[in-house]
């Protein structure tokens, strides 16, 4: 049996530290051809994906998913200056660490077969990480983006160019991290990380563009938003809000009636007495309307008198 320490060595003869003469020919050649700063791309917002010089990398086949789930692991936590440790007792929890150390020794040669060079992974001190000389990943772009964004915005600064970085992170966000992959513990943090900024940044446009009274384009920023993170009640509280501020309350009721099925399918809760609260708001100003003899959209018949009150009894159900 191979000592750790040697396989570590071995490690590090299939992630060579990028520079010039050192394994880096397939890469460096890859860009000369195509005038490409980082030939390969790497997605893991919503669907994972690869492309390699603007070619898909087919990486669901099977001899193709160890290697690519060595790829998910090293990204879900940072990309950069990961403990080889890590990686091993996370695909390998059952394993000692020879063995996990052999495992991921063997994997990380194939993982630079399938991505054309070692170019890709640098190894130092037992750390791997990404070479993001010549790797795009979606996520370094989104985050990136996001912090400028915002800190732009709080500092008053050009209020221009931090949307259009808001608008470019919103862009990346395809969904949640690998929200197709087979579940695995190691996803959740970044899933979760990933999220928050995203609402963050959602939240950041809407905001800007309600205190600029545009809440017709507030309200589109809310349900683009929904329609990447559907079971985000926060963004369906401020759709909601949006309608009731321009006065749309059959809009609000129906959109409470998406918040509430979202909720209970993908959750198995109800929305918050925050949310039901504005749903009772469009309620009001609809019985209102109706004891003024305005019209009233048929799919909008006051149900009040058939719900209870926030916070007293069970929460709304917006069955009509």
């Amino acid at each position: 049996m191979y000592g750790t320490s040697s396989v570590l060595c071995g490690l590090a003869s299939c992630a060579q530290k990028a520079s010039p003469g050192t394994g880096t020919c397939t890469i460096d050649a890859a860009i000369a051809a195509v005038g490409m700063e980082r030939p390969i791309r790497i997605h893991t917002l919503g669907r994972f994906g690869i492309t390699i010089g603007g070619l898909a990398l087919l990486a669901g086949r099977k001899r193709r998913q160890r290697p690519a789930g060595v790829l998910k692991a090293l990204r879900a936590m940072g990309g950069r200056d990961i403990a080889a440790s890590m990686l091993w007792e996370c695909l390998w929890p059952d394993a000692d660490g020879d063995i996990g150390a052999r495992n991921l020794a063997v994997t990380l040669h194939r993982l630079r077969e399938l991505l054309g060079s070692s170019a890709t992974l640098l190894l130092h001190d037992g750390k791997l990480s990404l070479n993001d000389r010549v790797c795009w990943v979606d996520v370094w772009c989104f985050e990136r983006c996001v912090s400028q964004g915002l800190a732009r915005l709080e500092a008053g600064g050009d209020d221009a160019e931090a949307v259009l970085l808001l608008r470019r992170a919103f862009d990346l966000y395809g969904g949640h991290f690998l929200a197709f992959e087979s579940e695995q513990h190691w996803m959740l943090s970044a899933r979760l990380r990933l999220r928050s900024k995203f609402e963050r940044l959602v939240s950041a446009l809407g905001d800007r563009l309600e205190r600029r009274q545009d809440f017709s384009g507030a309200a589109d920023v809310w349900q683009r938003g929904l329609e990447r993170d559907p079971m985000n009640e926060l963004l369906h509280r401020r759709l909601m809000r949006g309608y009731l501020l321009m006065g749309e309350h059959s809009s609000v009721l129906r959109s409470y009636r998406r918040c509430l099925e979202a909720m209970n399918k993908g959750l198995g809760i109800q929305p918050s007495i925050a949310t039901q609260e504005i749903y009772l708001e469009a309620v009001r100003a609809i019985s209102r309307k109706g004891a003024a003899g305005i019209g009233v959209p048929g799919d909008c018949a006051d149900p009040a008198g058939q719900r209870p009150h926030p916070g007293h009894g069970k929460p709304i159900a917006a069955g009509d």
